[in-house]
This record gives structure tokens, sequence and C-alpha cells, in this order.
């Protein structure tokens, strides 16, 4: 690994660390804190600083996928059908997943959001109240966890 390869390797370790903590504060307060996403902005912004940034494409065309999560999930948000916190983690998702695993990572989603449907159906009392305010980072972020845990693996073992 070069010079900066560790630092990049760190601040994948850690956007995986951040991911992760949407899952337990949204299953726990149903809130997805507006730290994690800065969070991730700043880890994504280091990695463009040091040229790390996955390949293909620049990292305008992550940004510009990040962009179109962002207005996407705030439209969703508007209408009542998705939480803030969670339009500005599907945003961060979108900037680290970028072109080149993008169609892995919608079919996760669309799978994981399935799955999460389907227990909330389930007669219990927490999920239950699931139907109304679903944790919608539980399906997300194994989403971006499919994406992001191999190419993290693939940097520290090529």
């Amino acid at each position: 690994m070069d010079g900066t390869g560790w630092v990049a390797g760190l601040a994948l370790w850690a956007a995986c660390a951040a991911f992760g903590a949407a899952v337990v504060t949204d299953l726990r307060h149903r809130v997805v804190p507006n730290a994690i996403p800065l969070i991730l902005l700043a880890l994504f912004a280091l990695l463009v600083l040091i040229g790390e940034v996955p390949p293909p494409g620049s990292w305008w065309a992550h940004i510009a996928i990040g962009a179109a999560f962002l207005f996407a999930g705030f439209g969703l948000y508007l209408t009542g059908r998705f939480g803030a916190g969670d339009a500005k983690l599907m945003a961060a998702a979108g900037l680290w997943v970028g072109p080149g695993e993008l169609s892995t990572f919608l079919l996760s989603l669309a799978a994981g959001a399935f799955a999460l449907s389907l227990v909330a159906l389930l007669p219990f009392d927490t999920t239950r109240r699931w139907r109304t305010e679903l944790p919608f980072a539980v399906a997300i972020v194994p989403a971006v966890a499919a994406v992001l845990v191999p190419r993290t693996l693939a940097h520290w073992y090529p």
C-alpha cells in the first residue's frame, strides 16, 4: 500500500461503521442523526482529496448520483412517504456507491425494502409500530454494504 492507501482504507472502514450506526439509531429512535450523513460526506471528501475515489468515473459522477438520490428522497419526504434522515442517508449512499455498482445497489435496495415491508406486516407489537414509520435505514445500509464492504476488503487485500 502506498503513502495514502492506508488513509483511504481507514476512510472506507469508517464509512462502513457510520452506515452501521445509522441502522442502530434508526431502529432505536426512528431517527438518522444529521451527523452521520455529514461524516459520510467528509470521509468521501477525504477520498477525493487524496485521489482514491473508486473507479469507474470521476468524483463528479458520484456527486451527481448522490444529488439525484437527495432530490428523490426529499420528494418522497415532502409527500410523507420517507423520513428526512432516510433521504440524507440515501444521498450519502449514492455518493459512496457511484456509477460502477449502481445497479447492484438498487437491486439490493429493492430486495431490502421488500423484506422490510414483509417484516412490518408480521403480527407482533414491535412490527405493527413499523407500519407507520419504517426504519428505512435497515433497507439502505445492507444495500450499500453489498457494494462498500467488498470494495473495502479489496482495498486491504488486493
